[in-house]
C-alpha cells in the first residue's frame, strides 16, 4: 500500500513526522503514547487477533489455545491512548469467528489469523473506518460478560508449572506441552530428594490400548500438594501411563530429571513412585 514504516525500540526524543495521517501498529510491543497519537489526524489502528473484548494483551494466540477454544478471531480497534487493546473495534471477524483446528500450534493459528487481520486492515482502510465518526463494530462485547473476559498476558515457562496435579486435566497438560514445548513438577523421590522433572512428550490415550501388565502407585509431588496415580508397566517405548483429575489417560514417553539428561518415563518414575497412601513429609 504504500505506507511509511517506521521501527520504533522507543518513543524517547522521537517525534512523529508531520503531515502524517494515521498510525498503524503491526506485531508492536511498544504503548503508544498520546502526543504521537494526537499529532497523527486520525490517531491509530491495530489489528488484534482476537475477539476484543475478551483476550486482551500480548499473547492472545497462545491464550486461545491454552483456554481450549473453539473459535477466535481478528479485530481491527483505534489505538487507545490510555491502555492496551482498550480502543473502540472498527472490524471484526463475523460470528462465529474462526474455527481453530485440532492440535493447532501457535505458529499455525498465526498463518491461519494473519491474512485475514491483512484483509480486514486493508479493506477498513478503503472504507474509511477510522474517519470520524468512528462506529464500532464489535459483537463479541455483547456476547460475554465482563467476568467472563480472559486476559492474555506473556506465555513463560512458568505458566507450566504443575503446582497441583489434581486440579489439570490431561487436555490442559496436552495443550501446554505444545504451547510451551514442556510442563514442569517438583516431585520426591524413594531418597526423600526433591527434584524438578520435566515432562516434554505426552499425549492421550484410550484405556484400551494401555497395557495393564504392571502396578499402580502413588507419584508423590514435592512441595505442592497432591499425588497422581502411575501405571508402571512399560507401554513398549519406555513410557508409562497417568491417571489426570479428570480420569483420562496420559502417555508420557519422555521425562528430564534436574540434573540428569531426557529419560524414557518408565525409568524416571521408578524412582519416584511409592505403595504407601500417605504422603510423607517433604
Amino acid at each position: 500500500m504504500g505506507l511509511k514504516i517506521h521501527q520504533r525500540e522507543t518513543f524517547t526524543k522521537w517525534d512523529l513526522p508531520q503531515g502524517t495521517n494515521l498510525v498503524i501498529a503491526v506485531s508492536f510491543g511498544l504503548f503508544v503514547p498520546p502526543r504521537i497519537l494526537k499529532s497523527a489526524k486520525y490517531g491509530g489502528l491495530n489489528v488484534h487477533p482476537s475477539l476484543l473484548p475478551d483476550l486482551r494483551g500480548p499473547a492472545p494466540i497462545h491464550h486461545a489455545i491454552l483456554k481450549g477454544y473453539d473459535h477466535t478471531g481478528v479485530s481491527l480497534q483505534t489505538l487507545d491512548d490510555k491502555a492496551f487493546d482498550h480502543g473502540t473495534v472498527l472490524s471484526q471477524t463475523p460470528r462465529p469467528g474462526v474455527p481453530i483446528p485440532p492440535g493447532c500450534t501457535v505458529q499455525e493459528l498465526t498463518n491461519l489469523l494473519a491474512p485475514i487481520g491483512a484483509q480486514m486492515l486493508v479493506q477498513g482502510l478503503r472504507d474509511g473506518v477510522h474517519v470520524p465518526p468512528r462506529q464500532s463494530q464489535g459483537w463479541k462485547v455483547e456476547d460475554i460478560d465482563e467476568k467472563e473476559l480472559a486476559h492474555a498476558p506473556k506465555v513463560t515457562k512458568a505458566d507450566g508449572h504443575i503446582d497441583n496435579w489434581s486440579k489439570w486435566t490431561a487436555d490442559e497438560i496436552v495443550r501446554k506441552v505444545r504451547i510451551l514445548g514442556s510442563v514442569w513438577m517438583h516431585a520426591t523421590n524413594k531418597k526423600v530428594e526433591t527434584k524438578r522433572l520435566i515432562f516434554q512428550d505426552v499425549e492421550i490415550i484410550p484405556p484400551k490400548d494401555i497395557r495393564t501388565d504392571g502396578e499402580e502407585v502413588l507419584f508423590v509431588q514435592g512441595p505442592e500438594l497432591g499425588t497422581f496415580e502411575v501405571l508402571l508397566s512399560d507401554q513398549g517405548d519406555g513410557s508409562c501411563v497417568i491417571r489426570t483429575s479428570d480420569d483420562k489417560m496420559l502417555r508420557v514417553k519422555k521425562i528430564k530429571e534436574e540434573g540428569k539428561p531426557e529419560r524414557d518415563a518408565i525409568v524416571v518414575l521408578k524412582g519416584y513412585a511409592t505403595k504407601d497412601q500417605t504422603e510423607p513429609d517433604v
